[in-house]
């Protein structure tokens, strides 16, 4: 099945503010702000579906545009790859996050897609055992979408490894069909209904437990404590800055908050704090020492035993907090030696880089927004994420450019090319590529594109003006 899309018009002038219309369709991300954002798998699953395609042909639309050639590898036969897009973690925090959080962003114009990932904890927190193995879901979330007549979709909490039951409604996420009882379909298919399985087409918030249910057990309380934990930080992460404080992580920050919170909690002694959280005193040491990023494990784990927030402990904003009487331990205050200074982590003037992609627009000679991206030293799928509707403009302007570049070549070497067709007709001689690579270079034949088409015109107007 083949896609099409409708590309921009091309125009001839991009005015200064004028953003270009989407390639792709720009749907309006779901739950922003609250706990039960919506992940980028399922956006893009939802895309999809808006443009009536595979999720296959979708995929391979933006892979192409990511990294040319990506998609056809696979022994060098022609329509075949190993590229699997759902075994990418494009809602996680790493590089193929960044990649098509960017790119669905400058296809779509949508600027909060970055929210639908984790990439706001990159450098704060490790990679290691973040995401889930298995594609898991919320049955009572997914009916309640249907119940009140919202469109059901995957939530960004359900790909955490370690969340594992639902903070609203404190249900165990499940992986299998309640129907067929397979696994892996919830979004691994070429077609793809958010909240239906892929493989018996049945709705998977169906079965729902009848009855009351069991009082949660001490480990259950414990789960449901992490889950809460966690759905506070994605409503914190997915919060515009226009409707509520800014959410910026600094590792930094933080770890001069774990100090603080060693200091006040255990007078300094890292042996009690590695206690309080059941690890090991060489693992504290390795933390103040290296000052690295830390698992959401470890984290939840600061978070619960000293009464604090995540988004606020990975932000280091401390101000007004103070431990509780009955967790604090009397320890002796020692003075430690200052720990290694590290290079804080660089914060980009998004505005001043706004106004410098606007001044971009007004230059005579038209960049790439690559090129323009490497001139700030920033990589240019931030530039898409952070400013889209600039960095769209420039591209937009710069492919203009090229396309205007690429005529005037092609109008130079056809002139070239009749100069030689008109020597040849003033000699009687055939008009032949053979004859005519005799009097222009052999760069003039390379170049010119679709060489046989213009002969044969240039060979139609030689003999109509001998006609004549």
């Amino acid at each position: 099945m083949s896609i099409l899309f409708a590309l921009p018009p091309v125009t001839t002038q991009t005015a200064v503010g004028l953003t270009p219309r989407s390639t792709l369709h720009a749907l309006p991300p779901l739950g922003l702000g609250t706990s039960e954002v919506e992940s980028l798998t399922s956006y893009f699953c939802r895309l999809a579906n808006s443009h009536a395609c595979t999720t296959n042909d979708l995929s391979k639309f933006i892979i192409e545009r990511i990294e040319p050639g990506r998609w056809e590898t696979h022994q060098g036969t022609s329509g075949k790859s190993r590229f699997v897009w759902y075994q990418r973690s494009i809602s996680g925090l790493g590089d193929s996050a960044l990649s098509w959080a960017g790119m669905l962003s400058a296809l779509t114009g949508v600027t909060t897609l970055r929210q639908l990932t984790l990439l706001p904890l990159q450098g704060c927190v490790a990679s290691k055992g973040l995401m889930a193995t298995q594609a898991r879901w919320c049955p009572h979330c997914l009916a309640e979408d249907q119940r009140e007549g919202r469109q059901p979709y995957f939530r960004l909490a359900w790909d955490i490894s370690m969340n594992r039951i639902c903070s609203r409604h404190h249900a165990e996420l499940v992986a299998r069909c309640p129907h067929c009882s397979a696994s892996n379909i919830r979004h691994t298919a070429n077609f793809v209904v958010p909240g239906w399985c892929t493989a018996c087409d049945c709705f998977l918030g169906s079965f729902l437990p009848e009855g009351q249910a069991a009082p949660p057990t001490v480990e259950q309380k414990l789960e449901i404590e992490q889950a809460r934990c966690i759905g506070q930080l994605l409503a914190a992460m997915s919060t515009s800055p226009k409707t509520g404080p800014s959410f910026t992580p600094d590792i930094a920050s933080f770890h001069q908050g774990i100090e603080r919170l060693i200091g006040d909690m255990d007078g300094g002694v890292a042996a009690h704090f590695a206690r309080r959280l059941g690890v090991r005193k060489s693992t504290i040491h390795y933390w103040r020492t290296s000052r690295t990023p830390l698992t959401l494990d470890v984290l939840v784990r600061i978070a619960t035993h000293c009464s604090i927030s995540l988004a606020s402990l990975l932000q280091g904003k401390l101000k007004g907090w103070h431990p509780s009487s009955t967790i604090q331990q009397l320890a002796l205050k020692l003075d430690y030696p200052p720990t290694k200074q590290h290079r804080p982590k660089r914060q980009h003037d998004w505005d001043a880089i706004r106004q410098h992609l606007q001044s971009e627009l007004n230059e005579a000679e038209p960049r790439s927004v690559t090129a323009i991206a490497k001139a700030l030293d920033i990589d240019v799928r931030h530039l898409y994420i952070q400013a889209t509707a600039e960095a769209r403009a420039l591209g937009e302007r710069y492919v203009q450019h090229l396309r205007q570049r690429a005529l005037k070549t092609q109008a130079v070497l056809h002139e070239e090319l009749q100069r030689a067709c008109q020597t040849l007709r003033d000699n009687d001689e055939a008009i032949t590529v053979a004859q005519v690579a005799n009097l222009v270079a052999p760069k003039t034949l390379n170049s010119t594109r679709h060489l046989y088409t213009v002969l044969s015109n240039l060979t139609g107007h030689a003999a109509n003006d001998a006609t004549a």
